[in-house]
C-alpha cells in the first residue's frame, strides 16, 4: 500500500510542478514587463513568460514521466 501511495504523490508532484512553471513564468515575465517600461512591453513579456514556462512544464513532465515509465518497466523485468 505504501508504494502505491508514493506513485499517487508522485503524479500530484507533477500537477504542481507544471502550476509552478506556468505561474512563476508568468509572474517573471510580469517583473520585467513592469521594470523596463510598463504596460506596453508588459503584456508582450507576460506572454514570454507564459511561453516558457510551458515549455520549461512540457519538457520537465516528460523528462519525469520518461523516469516513471523506465522505472516500472525496469521492475517489470525484474519479477519476470
Amino acid at each position: 500500500m505504501g508504494k502505491r501511495w508514493a506513485e499517487v504523490l508522485r503524479i500530484v508532484g507533477i500537477g504542481w510542478y507544471i502550476a509552478a512553471c506556468i505561474l512563476l513564468g508568468t509572474l517573471g515575465g510580469r517583473w520585467v514587463g513592469q521594470k523596463l517600461d510598463g504596460s506596453t512591453s508588459e503584456v508582450i513579456f507576460i506572454l514570454l513568460g507564459l511561453a516558457l514556462g510551458l515549455i520549461v512544464a512540457f519538457f520537465g513532465t516528460y523528462r519525469i514521466l520518461k523516469a516513471i515509465t523506465s522505472e516500472n518497466r525496469n521492475k517489470g523485468e525484474g519479477n519476470s
